[in-house]
C-alpha cells in the first residue's frame, strides 16, 4: 500500500531532481505502490529511494533508468515529458 505524503509537504519542482522525484512519487502514488517495493524492484535501499522522491539524492543514470523502466515509461523522453507536465496540470504528489 503506497504511504501518503507526509503532512500537507509540497514538494518542488524547481531542480531537475525535484522534478524527477515528484514523478516518481505521483507514479508511485497513482499505482498504489510501497517505497519498499519500489526500491526492492530496482536495486535501492528504501532510504535511498525515499531521498530521490524527495528530490534530495543526486542518483546515477542506472538508478534513474531502472526506475523509468519500472514504471514502463521509455523512452526516457516520455517519462521527462510527463514529469514536465505534473506542476502544468496541478498536480503535485501532496495534491493529486
Amino acid at each position: 500500500m503506497a504511504k501518503p505524503i507526509g503532512f500537507g509537504k509540497i514538494r518542488g519542482f524547481g531542480t531537475p531532481r525535484e522534478i524527477f522525484g515528484a514523478a516518481i512519487t505521483q507514479l508511485r502514488i497513482d499505482k498504489n505502490i510501497s517505497q519498499s517495493e519500489v526500491a526492492a524492484r530496482v536495486g535501492c535501499d528504501e532510504y535511498y529511494l525515499r531521498n530521490i522522491e524527495q528530490g534530495k539524492e543526486n542518483l546515477s543514470f542506472d538508478v534513474m533508468y531502472a526506475i523509468v523502466v519500472y514504471y514502463d515509461m521509455l523512452p526516457l523522453s516520455r517519462f521527462w515529458a510527463y514529469a514536465e507536465n505534473l506542476p502544468l496540470n496541478g498536480v503535485s504528489p501532496a495534491n493529486p
